[in-house]
């Protein structure tokens, strides 16, 4: 599991939901602490903060957000072993700009500060 890697979780029952997530922060330097976001459809009254169109990722096919509020936390261990299972679908990874996008939108973002902390400790996000 790297930065930037993308899938879906397509059997229900699980902690996430059909949507592409994305890791967004470093699996390498925590791998304890992995936090992810999903792409969601665009409305007027989500989160703002990183808008994505169609070509932005090869998933998209129409305008999404990334859902910043929704973010969650793995470890590395249980996402390898979704993957192990089939219950994790992988998808392309982020582009190096789009991982890029999504890290600095977190700072404007409505996610939840101990997630925002994680990617801060890590040096990858700062306020």
């Amino acid at each position: 599991m790297n930065a930037g890697d993308t899938f879906l979780i397509p059997l229900p029952g699980t902690s996430l939901d059909s949507h592409l997530w994305m890791v967004i922060s470093d699996p390498m330097r925590d791998p304890e602490h992995v936090v992810l976001v999903n792409l969601t459809s665009w409305r007027a009254d989500k989160d703002q903060a990183c808008i994505v169109l169609p070509g932005d990722h090869p998933y998209l096919t129409k305008k999404s957000c990334v859902n910043f509020r929704g973010s969650k936390v793995q470890r590395v261990s249980d996402l390898e072993s979704l993957l192990t299972s089939g219950q994790l679908t992988s998808h392309a990874p982020l582009s190096t700009a789009l991982l890029a996008r999504i890290r600095c939108a977190v700072a404007d973002s409505r996610m939840p500060l101990e997630h925002a902390a994680i990617l801060a400790d890590q040096g990858l996000v700062g306020f």
